[in-house]
């Protein structure tokens, strides 16, 4: 027999027996269950042992409905989460299924057959669910890389080729002065034009150089990269900036960009959707992680229904860079409310 373990969070003694009854007819899996009343209590034993699967009561002492889910997947995101509820909770316990929840069962409608048939089936979805989603952030993740090369290609290019190329012509026009200083002014004035129009040019070109790969990633400290790449996104924009930064040892250069872009990123994004009057970013080293912080006063938005409309292709790719280091991201937001992202690597991936 197959020995699957079994997180059973309910504080009603006689439903919690009952389960556990229904469980032990299996012939083809021993059922090891472990018994919580209490959302603090369940989250202890997380912190020790993640189970097969997760049966969950939404009416607890200590958590009610939404709550009560939102608290075990955020500390269990690989675990299958199975809802137990009553009939006036069954419309709340649909309305999780779309958040993520794999079944639900009705208290008092269902026998052994169906209470093992729904665990071994919302195991297995589970299970292809995270295969599938692991396999979109691969793919992600060969996207951004080839992204990220051909950056560095045209900024190379941009840089070495094009601009030092316009560079030399307006050498070369310096040296051509001299000789208009015997014409006509008409003539001279529309070489100082030329020569205005090309410095105008080679500036743009490395300005488009530096927002494709800058160069400051490699030559300079990450808060400095930071700040220049802050105070040119201010120039152009009506957003009050705040930049707090305090780390004591260099990211490694993968961390480095990858904290560069998720900041250039959400930025972005804060510019053109939030109406934003200020917008916070704080980068802090802890004891045991780097912590990012983005935060925004502007609209918000709703989280789940922009999540599921699959408009979001910035917050993935934000999202993918973060797994690929190991890192983790929580996204707080509501409409009217600003939006807050939070996002944390292990110290230990500057090693």
């Amino acid at each position: 027999m197959n020995q699957r373990k079994v997180l059973l969070i309910e504080d009603n003694l006689d439903d919690r027996f009952l389960i556990k009854e229904f469980l032990s007819f299996s012939t083809t899996n021993y059922w090891k269950v472990e018994e919580a009343a209490r959302i603090s209590t369940a989250l202890e034993k997380l912190d020790n042992a993640k189970p097969d699967v997760i049966l969950l009561d939404l009416s607890l002492p200590d958590s009610q409905g939404v709550d009560s889910f939102q608290l075990i997947k955020r500390n269990v995101s690989s675990t299958p989460i199975i809802i137990l509820t009553g009939f006036s909770d069954v419309s709340l316990a649909k309305q999780l299924i779309k958040q993520g929840a794999q079944d639900y069962l009705v208290k008092g409608e269902y026998d052994p057959r169906l209470l093992e048939k729904s665990i071994e089936y919302g195991i297995e979805r589970h299970r292809l669910k995270l295969e599938n989603e692991r396999a979109k952030e691969r793919l992600l993740d060969s996207v951004l890389e080839a992204q990220d090369k051909e950056r560095s290609r045209i900024a190379k290019e941009l840089h070495d080729g094009v601009v030092q190329s316009l560079t030399a012509v307006s050498l070369n026009l310096g040296v051509l002065r001299q000789w208009l200083k015997k014409t006509d002014e008409d003539t001279l004035k529309h070489y100082e034009k030329c020569t205005t129009n090309l410095a105008s040019t080679i500036d743009e070109i490395r300005n488009i150089s530096h927002s494709l790969m800058p160069r400051s990633i490699a030559d300079m400290p990450l808060t400095d990269a930071l700040e220049g790449l802050i105070e040119d996104i201010e120039k152009a924009c009506d957003i009050k900036f705040e930049f707090v930064a305090s780390l004591e040892k260099e990211p490694e250069e993968k961390l480095k960009l990858t904290l560069y872009r998720i900041v250039q990123e959400l930025v972005n994004n804060a510019l053109k959707h939030s109406e934003a009057n200020t917008l916070f970013v704080q980068l802090i080293e802890y004891p045991e992680y780097l912590l990012l912080m983005v935060e925004d006063d502007g609209v918000g938005f709703d989280k789940t229904n922009t999540l599921e409309s699959k408009n979001c292709f910035g917050l993935y790719s934000i999202e993918s860079r973060v797994n690929s280091l190991g890192g983790t991201i929580e996204l707080d937001t509501k409409p009217g409310q600003g939006t807050n992202v939070f996002v944390s690597f292990p110290k230990n991936l500057e090693n």
